[in-house]
């Protein structure tokens, strides 16, 4: 699991609140915003849909605590909230002066935060794909149309079924893979939300016998740090399953701090330094065929493993 990360982070929260507030000023008037400060004031005192929808990390935790103290929840209350995610799925459409459609959406979302693999897995690639398929609507036309259609995922970190008050809140809306989402998590809860800070941990390296340099069953993955921190993430999204399935690229590392010395590292560095080495972490970069830097974890499948496993064998300062 790697954190979601963004200089603009806040703006961005800021971006997704203007655009729901200017449709529900500009739409349906059935939903508008008195509607969501009505429901909202019925369970949580003093707190309004502005602050439901920007709540941080540990102020949606605090929110789930009231809402959990609650013993009678109509949440035909909030069916609003339900609704409005269903048009953020597609987009909230809005007009501009001079009458063209702009669209605010869950891709938006995913695109602006520049997020290339799940940040629960950090496996995955999350998917943003246009497509289209053929679709009649009644038995007796035969006449096919093309319809647009995008794969996307954004997760409910708190379930919406179980938290429809959160269902549009955008510290709880987690760009995420189809198996991470729908497969493993669906509508259970877990207890790491990358928004927030992760506690520090790494993936470590068991030698099991003197193979471990040419035999993957000569060495094992240690995930018990991972364990402590993600403790129902690491359960629920399956890491130990995934990651064990990912030993022969473990291997390739060790094989290649054996073939590659210090010596043949600084000499790559020396020679191409300023073309195509910033640093020395390029070159192992390069022979690792991962993303050494921290803050680019989410660019890269396997980013984080390989990191930790490479700063183990000394590869890494």
């Amino acid at each position: 699991m790697i954190p979601i990360q963004h200089r603009d982070l806040e703006k961005l929260a800021q971006r997704h609140w203007e655009a729901i507030k200017n449709y529900a000023e500009k739409g349906t008037k059935k939903f508008d915003l008195k509607y969501f400060d009505d429901a909202i004031k019925k369970y949580f005192e003093g707190i309004t849909f502005e602050q439901i929808v920007l709540a941080s990390p540990s102020e949606i935790d605090d929110l789930v605590e009231i809402w959990n103290a609650h013993q009678c929840k109509d949440k035909e209350d909030f069916q609003g909230f339900l609704t409005y995610y269903g048009y953020l799925t597609n987009g909230f459409v809005r007009k501009k002066e001079n009458d063209e459609e702009t669209k605010y959406s869950s891709k938006d979302i995913v695109e602006s935060l520049n997020i290339s693999v799940c940040p629960y897995c950090n496996r995955n690639y999350i998917k943003l794909v246009e497509t289209e398929r053929k679709v009649k609507e009644e038995i007796e036309v035969t006449k096919e149309e093309k319809v647009k259609i995008r794969i996307d995922e954004l997760d409910h970190f708190y379930p919406k079924k179980k938290y429809p008050f959160l269902a549009v809140s955008f510290y709880n809306l987690i760009p995420s893979c189809k198996t991470c989402n729908q497969t493993f998590k669906g509508t259970k809860l877990v207890s790491v939300n990358p928004y927030s800070k992760i506690e520090e941990f790494s993936f470590g390296l068991k030698i099991e016998n003197s193979k471990f340099y040419y035999d993957k069953d000569g060495f094992c993955i240690d995930y018990e740090r991972a364990r402590e921190v993600l403790k129902e993430n690491y359960k629920v999204f399956h890491i130990k399953e995934l990651y064990d399935q990912h030993k022969d690229q473990v291997l390739e590392l060790i094989q290649k701090q054996i073939t590659y010395p210090d010596s043949y590292i600084d000499e790559l560095f020396k020679k191409y330094e300023g073309t195509f080495f910033r640093n020395k972490e390029d070159v192992i970069r390069h022979l690792s065929n991962g993303i050494m830097e921290e803050e680019n974890f989410h660019l890269r499948p396997l980013s984080k493993l390989t990191h930790d496993i490479a700063q183990e064998l000394g590869l890494l300062d």
